[in-house]
């Protein structure tokens, strides 16, 4: 049984080029700032890309690869993401009062791969969510919250049409208020929309997901904390459950004692005996 394989679901575009190499890497959640596993996808051409590695895991689950057992059940599954929701909270943190070169913005002592994000980032995608400063071969970069609100909300629109298109639950639940108001229709414009600002507020801090609710019109969205709260909830429990399954804490059960074998001399003995007085009944006034 090996226990040190790991099953992934790749689109074929992926791996069938020969000259691809791949490598998983931690960098922080754009959103929680925890540690998260990314892959990163580099041809000999120079391309780069990325992308989050989504992990689907249950209980008791094995594969069988070739002649052997993998008994680590998870399936992984790589999805493409735009590099600069891992950058902005970076260019927040480092540039929002200065301009500063893009290899002094991606500096983490804990995540060392997060330079990586450099290889992935074409110089006009950084100018989507920050002002360029340049002295001589020097590009510095300098963080405009206008910018990047402006590309979150473009982001949104993008994906709400996307959303309005696609079939599936939530494209037979828009048919279905169609079917029913014709007239609504900016109603159903409105849903996709905010249906949009919660899958993109996944990967942004609480703070900017308020920020970008706002800016679509809607008022601060407290369903957005209370999605992270849950999740954050929900990430607790599965440790604490993981723990408790480890330790294996239970409570000892006590079994009724055995009762003991008397032999039939015994019984016999016990028998003659049971209308005999004792010896001290004699000296009894």
């Amino acid at each position: 049984m090996s226990a040190n394989k790991f099953f992934f679901v790749f689109k074929d575009s992926l791996i069938e080029s020969d000259d691809a190499s791949m490598s998983i890497v931690s960098l922080r959640n754009p959103a929680t700032r925890n540690a998260t596993k990314y892959l990163f996808r580099r041809t000999s051409k120079k391309a780069c890309s990325l992308y989050e590695v989504n992990c689907f895991n249950e209980q008791h689950r094995s594969w069988f690869i070739n002649e052997s057992v993998c008994s680590n059940g998870k399936i992984f599954l790589p999805t493409p993401i735009d590099p600069l929701f891992l950058v902005l909270p970076y260019l927040v943190e480092h540039c929002s009062e200065r301009a500063v070169p893009l290899d002094q913005i991606l500096i983490d002592d804990k995540f060392p791969c997060t330079s990586q994000l450099a290889e992935v980032l074409p110089a006009d995608r950084l100018s989507l969510i920050a002002d360029e400063k340049r002295a001589g071969s020097i590009l510095a970069l300098k963080y405009n919250e206008t910018k990047a609100l402006e590309w979150l909300v473009s982001k949104c629109h993008r994906l709400s049409k996307v959303i309005g298109t696609e079939e599936g639950p939530t494209a037979r639940s828009l048919n279905y208020i169609k079917e029913e108001k014709e007239n609504e229709k900016d109603e159903d414009e409105k849903s996709t929309l905010h249906t949009a600002l919660g899958i993109v507020s996944d990967y942004l801090s609480l703070e900017f997901g308020r920020k970008l609710s706002v800016a679509l019109g809607f008022p601060e969205d407290e369903n957005i904390s209370k999605k992270r709260k849950s999740v954050v909830d929900l990430e607790s429990a599965v440790v604490k459950r993981i723990k408790k399954e480890e330790n294996h804490d239970t409570t000892p059960i006590k079994l009724p004692a055995a009762e003991k074998k008397v032999s039939a001399k015994a019984k016999a003995l016990a028998k003659a005996a049971s209308g005999s007085k004792s010896i001290s009944s004699f000296f009894k006034k």
